[in-house]
C-alpha cells in the first residue's frame, strides 16, 4: 500500500538496482525475472551464473519482441535454455505471495511459481507529469522537434527515455547520446542548426554465452514483394541469420549465434552502403565476396569502434599518438567502452596492436598525414583527457592505410591471436599480418 517493495522484489534499471539485486541474490535460490526484453534476459543470465534457478516470464509471444521476429525469438529460447535460463511466454503475473519476504509469484490461471527473488524488468514509462503540468505537449513522452525542443517552448529541451521524437521514444543509450550532442551544439551555439534525424540503433544482447545483434526492420515476411529477405536457421546450433534488403540497401538484420559477418552487416546497415551483388556472402562469407576485417591494420580510420560514443579507430589512434599509452588512458581520452561496454575487447585489441606497432609518441597526429588525400570527414570532438573522441580520419596515401614504417609481425611469426580474435569477434574475418600505423 505504501509503495515499498517486499523484500525479495527488485526493479532493474539503475546502478543502485543492480547492487540491490546482488545483495538479494546472496540469500536466494529461485529467481523469477519479469520481462523478456534486453535487460531482463541479461539479468536472468547473470542470476544463473550466480547459481540461482531462474525463470523468465514474458507477456508477449516471443522473447525480445521489439527487436526479434517470432522465429528468432524461438531460437533464442532454445539458446537460453541451454545456458540454464527457462522461459515462459504469454505469462501474466497477477500477484506475489509472501508476508515478510517474497515466497512466490502467481500467474493467471492460479499457477504459483516458488521464488525468493523477483526481478522486474518491464521497460520504461516516461515520467511526464511535470511537463504536462507546465502545458507542454505530452504523448508517450515529451514531444520534441528535430532540435529536441518542445514545440510549446523552445527554451525547454528533452532527451533520452523521456523524449518522444517523430512519434518514437527510443529507450536506448546510443540515440540518447546523439540527442545530447544536438542539444549541446544548439545551446552552446557550436552548431545552431544542428538537427537530430532519428536513430539507426544496433541492439546487442549483452548476456554471457549469447551472441546477438539486431537492427532495423526485422519483422518482415520473406514473401514480402517490396523487400528482399534472406534467412538461415540452425536451431540445433543456435544460429539464426536474417537480412532485409530494400533497393540494394540493408534495412534490417538479425544475427544470432556464430555469425562471422556481423561486423560487415552492421557497417552496411549503419552507413547504408550498397550490399554485395551476392547477398548470400553476408550469411556465408567468402574471401572473394565480402570485405572482412582481419586485423586493426586493415581497418580504415573512419570505422566506428564504440557506437555509444561514436569513437572511430582513427580517434583511438589519434589519442594514442597524443600520449594515451594504455587502455585506461584511451578510455579516459575518448570515452570508448563507457556506454554499453560491448566494444571493450575490440578497443583493447586496437590498443594492443598500437603497442606492438609502437608508433612514435612524440609525433603529432597531424605530422603523419599525407596532404591532399581525404577520407570521409567526421566531427572532431575533444574530451577532457585531451584526445579526439571522434577524430577526423588521417589522410593516407592508399586504401585508407598509412604508409608503413615496416611490417610488424606478432611473436607467433604471422599473427597475434589475441588481437585478431578480438577484432574477428567484433568485425568478422580471419587472421592477417598487421602493419604498423604511423
Amino acid at each position: 500500500p505504501d509503495g515499498t517493495l517486499l523484500p525479495g522484489v527488485a526493479a532493474f534499471r539503475t546502478l543502485d538496482d543492480c547492487r540491490h539485486i546482488l545483495t538479494q541474490s546472496e540469500r536466494a535460490t529461485r529467481a523469477v525475472v519479469l520481462g523478456g526484453g534486453l535487460l531482463g534476459l541479461e539479468a536472468a543470465r547473470g542470476l544463473v551464473r550466480r547459481g540461482l534457478d531462474t525463470t523468465v516470464l514474458h507477456a508477449a509471444g516471443h522473447l525480445m519482441n521489439r527487436q526479434l521476429d517470432r522465429r528468432a525469438g524461438q531460437v533464442l529460447v532454445r539458446t537460453l535454455a541451454g545456458l540454464g535460463v527457462r522461459s515462459r511466454l504469454e505469462a501474466r503475473v497477477v500477484r506475489i505471495h509472501g508476508d515478510e519476504r517474497l515466497a512466490g509469484v502467481e500467474l493467471a490461471g492460479d499457477e504459483v511459481l516458488d521464488a525468493d527473488l523477483l526481478v522486474v524488468s518491464t521497460g520504461v514509462v516516461a515520467v511526464t507529469d511535470l511537463a504536462a503540468a507546465a502545458g507542454l505537449p505530452v504523448e508517450a513522452g515529451i514531444v520534441v522537434d528535430d532540435q529536441m525542443r518542445s514545440p510549446a517552448d523552445p527554451a525547454v529541451f528533452a532527451v533520452g527515455d523521456c523524449a518522444q521524437h517523430d512519434g518514437t521514444v527510443q529507450g536506448l543509450v546510443a540515440p540518447a547520446w546523439d540527442q545530447v550532442r544536438v542539444v549541446a551544439d544548439v545551446v552552446t551555439a557550436a552548431d545552431p542548426a544542428a538537427r537530430y534525424s532519428g536513430a539507426r540503433p544496433v541492439t546487442r544482447l549483452k548476456a554471457s554465452g549469447v551472441d546477438l545483434a539486431t537492427m532495423g526492420e526485422v519483422d518482415v515476411d520473406e514473401f514480402d514483394e517490396d523487400a528482399e529477405v534472406l534467412q538461415f536457421v540452425d536451431v540445433t546450433r543456435g544460429t539464426f541469420k536474417k537480412l532485409v534488403i530494400r533497393g540494394d540497401r540493408l534495412v534490417g538484420a538479425i544475427m544470432l549465434g556464430d555469425n562471422p559477418t556481423v561486423g560487415t552487416v552492421t557497417q552496411l546497415f549503419d552507413r547504408q552502403a550498397p550490399v554485395p551483388a551476392d547477398r548470400r556472402s553476408l550469411l556465408f562469407p567468402t574471401r572473394t565476396e565480402v570485405t572482412v576485417t582481419d586485423s586493426p591494420a586493415t581497418l580504415p580510420d573512419r570505422v566506428t569502434i564504440c557506437r555509444c560514443n561514436n569513437v572511430t579507430k582513427g580517434g583511438i589512434t589519434r589519442c594514442w599518438l597524443d600520449g594515451a599509452r594504455d587502455l585506461p588512458a584511451i578510455v579516459t581520452g575518448t570515452r570508448a567502452t563507457t556506454g554499453c561496454g560491448t566494444c571493450r575487447d575490440a578497443v583493447a585489441g586496437i590498443v594492443e596492436w598500437l603497442a606492438a606497432a609502437d608508433p612514435d609518441p612524440s609525433a603529432a597526429a597531424g605530422d603523419n598525414c599525407a596532404a591532399g588525400l581525404e577520407e570521409s570527414p567526421q566531427t572532431d570532438r575533444r574530451s577532457s583527457g585531451g584526445c579526439s573522441a571522434t577524430a577526423e580520419p588521417r589522410r593516407y596515401s592508399s586504401a585508407g592505410r598509412p604508409p608503413p614504417r615496416g611490417e610488424v609481425r606478432w611473436p607467433s611469426g604471422t599473427t597475434n591471436p589475441g588481437v585478431d580474435s578480438t577484432l574477428r569477434r567484433k568485425f568478422g574475418g580471419s587472421n592477417a599480418t598487421p602493419h604498423a600505423a604511423s
